[in-house]
């Protein structure tokens, strides 16, 4: 990777970041042009690091399994309550949400 492909991937990122003072950005700029010289590759790597993102199945089987939970547990309160409507609230968040998620997830994967 060049310097100047290093400098124009830094200068995009630089947009997103907080304005840093003329002092500061010129040291920062000596930085980039010295790890781009010693080390080529690591600043290949840093300049195509992306943050993390977690993975949309991950978090429908999370909000799936944290609405079956919640479900049991409104549905036990509603028979012990003897409360109709918890007891049918406790049902479709535990059967009808987690149903739905699974049926949306399968759709998408058809596509």
């Amino acid at each position: 990777m060049t310097t100047a492909t290093f400098r124009a991937h830094n200068e995009k990122e630089a947009v997103r970041a907080m304005a840093l003072h003329g002092e500061e950005q010129r040291r920062l700029s000596e930085i980039e042009r010295q790890l781009a010289e010693e080390n080529p590759r690591l600043a290949q790597r840093l300049a195509e690091l992306r943050p993390m993102r977690i993975p949309g199945v991950v978090l429908a089987v999370l909000g799936a399994l944290c609405s079956m939970v919640a479900g049991l547990f409104i549905l036990v309160a509603g028979a012990q309550t003897q409360q109709v409507f918890l007891m049918i609230l406790g049902t479709a968040l535990s059967c009808a949400v987690p149903t739905a998620i699974s049926w949306r997830l399968w759709l998408h994967r058809l596509r």
